[in-house]
């Protein structure tokens, strides 16, 4: 399907959030069916529990008849526990990739090894080079399991909490370029926060932020999922016109 988020990102796809509407899977799915800018959905499992389980038994069906129209990539459940591999079995032949948040340091090597694990179960996608990506999140954490991690587990660049710990994403990105798989690209909006009382990040990007303009160029090569990680329409459509005034200018 020739549209703008393949001639701007020809080797990567255009993700947004299972979570854009408020609703059920499916129902988001429906909603993004005729947003031609929109590649892959991220579906979100922040946690997992009867009720999610249950919904997704109903939907499952229904959901996986999207296959043919979206990429579809899995955030697991915030704390990952073993018996968490059941949402993975389940998702295994749908999902591209799987992202995991690192945790708490000193759960560092208990995380790594059943990750790592589950690489080795699970492998990648032809012709992906990496099926699990471990997420920056807060400082400390992502640099903590990395020694425990295999080769063939990557990362996850979360571009709002590098900003938020005063990081260039340029710089993350320039230096684990070739392992990583996916991009939650977003920004931060600090007076809005003090408005609205959700959080600064999970901000559409802005085209006028020097940081993102440094960051743009280096994503026309990119080959993995750019997922604008916002929860609502209307902030994915502005981070959308924001990428297309980049690249009108």
């Amino acid at each position: 399907m020739g549209n703008f988020a393949e001639t701007l990102f020809p080797n990567a796809r255009m993700v947004v959030p299972s979570w854009v509407i408020p609703g059920t899977y499916l129902e988001n799915l429906r909603f993004l069916e005729d947003k031609p800018e929109v590649q892959g959905v991220e579906l979100l499992f922040f946690i997992y529990n009867n009720e999610i389980r249950d919904q997704l038994d109903a939907e499952w069906e229904r959901i996986r008849q999207f296959a043919d129209r979206f990429i579809f990539t899995a955030h697991l459940p915030d704390t990952l526990l073993p018996e968490h591999e059941e949402l993975v079995h389940r998702l295994n032949p749908l999902a591209r990739n799987f992202i995991v948040h690192p945790g708490l340091p000193e759960n560092a090597h208990v995380l790594g090894a059943m990750v790592n694990s589950w690489a080795k179960k699970y492998p990648p996608l032809s012709p992906l080079p990496y099926r699990f990506l471990v997420e920056n999140t807060n400082p400390g954490m992502l640099e903590a399991l990395l020694p425990h991690l295999d080769g063939d587990v990557g990362l996850c660049m979360d571009t709002g909490h590098l900003l938020m710990d005063g990081k260039n994403p340029a710089d993350f990105f320039a230096k684990y370029r070739e392992r990583i798989g996916e991009i939650h690209l977003h920004g931060i909006d600090r007076e809005k926060a003090a408005l609205d009382g959700r959080l600064p990040d999970h901000r559409p990007v802005r085209a006028t932020e020097s940081w993102f303009r440094t960051l743009f160029p280096l994503l026309r090569d990119f080959t993995g999922n750019i997922n604008l990680e916002v929860f609502s329409w209307e902030e994915a459509a502005a981070g959308i016109q924001s990428i297309k005034l980049c690249v009108n200018s």
